[in-house]
């Protein structure tokens, strides 16, 4: 193998809201992102990536690494959404895996390489072309296809990721201070880095699954976290919080009240009580005081979730929401079950919140309007510098250019489709048709 390249294919629009701000391979599932699992899962540290044009810049800056670099003969190209089930051994070039009827990878020759770049793979048409070039063969594992399959996934990495058969050394350790009156159930799966302070009557409960607490992080008294679960770096639960299950939390997070089967991608903060359930949070979020949503139909039926304009059936019992990075929410605001809010949308009222709020979007009692985006972008740096993060020149950018985005992806607010029940506003925009080709 010359390089390991991990590529995004046209599947990212399914994904949206969740990868305005990142590429696919940055999103967490598990303990990690898709890119920090790739050298365990496929032997190789990744060298380079391929991503659409508009994330190019701020991929590069984040992953250290090229983007969009031509591949070369013994390159192997890896899509950022498939999860192989066990490390994976590579067939010898030229060579083509599909896993659930996507491109799963691709071994490289001179002949695919003379044709061969990251457009190909964001053009679904490409694909069949791509697959008559060179053998091929069905593999497994799974693609992530939509934003629930996040969370579905995340769960099941939970556990495996600290089995040192599949992934390495993780298995359990007490480095951190842990108060005498903390109760640690299951201890032999329970893994507390240094500068961890558990603090008195808290409850680190591993019955169910393994718990990892990243150095740096607080468990505040009476608050329980019960496992599969894992605690990134420098978080904060705060006293009597409830983190249940399935939930992991990237770096920095600030969470209270009860979290249920959440993926959380880091710098979000949910401080105060209220339930949060089966959601995916981004970066540099806050939710307001006892914000609060639901993930189960009173049916007890399947969730469908408005991706792209349509209503896709989830075949999920349980699934919250999508919170997109820079979403902030007023208190006691509800949030209805399968809901999409928008990259950077803000929502302060006394109803229910509509279960698709585009980005940008600036909703209260008085109204909806569009948000100012440079106005934004300037409370988005004050967000970060108060976690001693400087938003780059790059992520400016790219903040400026998902305002013209965004409108490509998303449809108007339809109030017979996508506005909750119990909604205070008309919203009588009808739905485009919507392509997941690249914006023009």
């Amino acid at each position: 193998m010359s390089n390991l390249i991990l590529f995004e294919d046209a599947g990212f629009a399914n994904l949206l809201p969740t990868v305005y701000w990142r590429s696919v391979f940055e999103l967490r599932c598990g303990r990690s992102t898709l890119w920090d699992q790739a050298e365990k899962l496929y032997g190789h540290t990744p060298s380079g990536a391929w991503t659409r044009s508009w994330t190019a810049a701020t991929t590069a800056e984040r992953l250290s690494v090229p983007v969009n670099k031509s591949a070369v003969a013994g390159d192997v190209l890896v899509n950022g959404r498939w999860l192989p089930d066990a490390p994976v051994d590579f067939e010898a070039a030229p060579y083509v895996g599909i896993c659930d009827g996507s491109i799963a990878y691709v071994v490289c020759d001179k002949e695919l390489t003379k044709s061969l770049g990251p457009e190909d793979f964001l053009d679904r048409r490409s694909w069949s072309d791509l697959i008559e070039r060179a053998p091929s063969g069905r593999i497994g594992g799974a693609m992530i296809e939509y934003p629930w399959d996040i969370l579905t996934q995340s769960r099941r990495l939970l556990s495996n990721q600290f089995d040192p058969a599949h992934f390495g050394p993780s298995g359990a350790s007490i480095d951190g201070e842990v108060h005498p009156s903390a109760v640690l159930v299951n201890e032999g799966s329970i893994c507390i880095e240094a500068d961890v302070v558990i603090h008195p009557l808290a409850v680190i409960d591993a019955t169910d699954g393994p718990i990892v607490i990243e150095r740096g992080s607080r468990i505040h008294p009476h608050a329980v976290v019960r496992g599969p679960a894992h605690i990134g770096a420098g978080c904060t639960v705060n006293p009597h919080a409830h983190i249940h299950g399935g939930t992991s939390l990237g770096p920095v997070c600030k969470v209270g009240g009860e979290v249920d089967g959440c993926v959380f991608q880091g710098y979000a903060n949910k401080q105060h009580d209220g339930f949060l359930g089966h959601a995916h949070v981004g970066c540099w979020v806050n939710l307001g005081a006892a914000t609060t949503n639901s993930d189960l139909k009173h049916t007890y039926g399947s969730i469908r979730v408005p991706i792209n304009g349509t209503d896709v059936d989830s075949g999920c019992m349980f699934f919250g929401a999508v919170i997109s990075d820079f979403v902030k929410t007023g208190i006691n605001q509800s949030i209805p079950t399968g809901a999409i809010l928008g990259f950077a949308a803000n929502v302060f009222t006394s109803g229910l919140t509509p279960r698709f709020l585009r980005s940008f979007t600036w909703l209260t009692d008085l109204g909806m309007e569009e948000g100012d985006a440079e106005r934004l972008i300037k409370t988005a740096a004050v967000a970060m510098a108060r976690r001693d993060r400087t938003l780059t020149e790059s992520e400016a950018e790219l903040f400026e250019k998902l305002a013209e985005i965004a409108t490509f992806f998303e449809p108007d607010n339809d109030p017979r489709q996508f506005v909750g029940e119990g909604s205070i506003h008309e919203l009588n925009s009808p739905l485009p048709q919507t392509s997941i080709a690249e914006p023009r």
